[in-house]
């Protein structure tokens, strides 16, 4: 058996890249058309209340008590809430299109390595329900369904916030409507990017225990980040690593890396790592990915390369990685910490 890495696994892999990402843009598609038609419906109701503003000067006092702000914060809620339920389908079915994915990726991967390398492969599927079962964030009653249920009231809330506290200060109905077209649209980016990372988290993980489900071929994964997507330094660090099948590719929000399967005689399909891949670089480019404070710090050998991944802790997926902040790669306080006790 050759024991050269196998590319097949590499452009097998990203082709199969290509055809999550078009799923992925279909469903974003949907989702900002739906907010599309939500922001035109409010938009009379927000300009009624400017042209009240503008006319009135009222106090915040006032502001809070008039029912034109209590109906536009009243159908910010109502609207949104309609909108929930257009988010949880889609991630309902973005998910267990992932995992279907994973599943018959990995199906297909196997056999051509199979076929390329004369090893005798047997794929064991696991069922969609049973892998859905294991990824404990697309459960209907998981952190993540709980999460968009606060979506509605959260969205209504800062809008209501903005508008009396615009108007405390004094700004201009322009300014305001600016203010509100912003948290709107920050709402916008929270449910695309919680779709997008449901999609790439719950593909992952299906692939992973299709992995486990196959351990007598497959010895475990390499973390495969698209290097030529400009990632983050975590990711290009974490690049090319072996991990064995109990570790999880903990990628941050929007993680676009996958696992590329050990195929026990096989060697690493990946032929540089990231720190070698990093060090390919021109100067311009290397400043541009880690940010011109990390780059010198980095370069004045303050800190490597596999210093730069960081786990922090998130509610509906758990570990994730991403990059450590230069305080403390530097072993200096975090910001505003300074005089104050250390944590036991």
């Amino acid at each position: 058996m050759t024991d050269q890495p196998p590319n097949t696994i590499v452009e097998l892999s990203r082709q199969f890249r290509k055809a999550i990402d078009k799923n992925d843009a279909a469903a974003l598609r949907r989702l900002v058309d739906a907010y599309t038609r939500i922001y035109g419906r409010l938009q009379d109701k927000i300009q009624l209340l400017l042209d009240v503003i503008e006319v009135e000067n009222p106090t915040r006092a006032q502001l809070a008590r008039m029912d034109r702000y209590k109906s536009l914060i009243a159908q910010v809620e109502q609207e949104i809430t309609n909108y929930q339920t257009i988010l949880a389908n889609e991630v309902e079915a973005i998910g267990r299109d992932a995992i279907n994915f994973a599943s018959r990726d990995t199906s297909r991967l196997l056999r051509a390595i199979g076929s390329e390398y004369g090893i005798d492969v047997t794929f064991q599927r696991l069922p969609t329900e049973a892998i859905k079962a294991l990824l404990g964030f697309l459960a209907e009653d998981g952190p993540l369904f709980a999460r968009i249920q606060t979506y509605a009231g959260e969205a209504a809330q800062t809008v209501a916030n903005t508008i009396l506290e615009s108007v405390a200060l004094g700004k201009g109905p322009r300014e305001i409507a600016r203010l509100i077209r912003d948290d709107l649209g920050g709402n916008l980016t929270a449910a695309l990017r919680m779709t997008r990372t449901a999609q790439l988290w719950s593909y992952r993980e299906a692939t992973r225990a299709n992995y486990i489900n196959n351990s007598d071929i497959i010895e475990g994964w390499y973390w495969y980040a698209a290097l030529d997507q400009d990632p983050c330094m975590a990711c290009i660090a974490e690049h090319g690593t072996f991990h064995t099948l109990d570790e999880t590719l903990d990628d941050h929000y929007n993680g676009r890396c996958t696992e590329l399967p050990a195929i026990k005689g096989l060697g690493n399909p990946i032929e540089q790592s990231g720190e070698e891949w990093f060090n390919t670089l021109d100067e311009a480019k290397q400043k541009e990915l880690m940010g011109p404070e990390f780059y010198e710090a980095w370069k004045g050998g303050a800190f490597q390369l596999s210093d730069m991944p960081h786990k922090v802790e998130d509610l509906v997926y758990g570990w994730m990685t991403t990059e450590k902040p230069l305080w403390d790669l530097l072993g200096a306080e975090p910001p505003g910490n300074k005089g104050a006790e250390p944590e036991e």
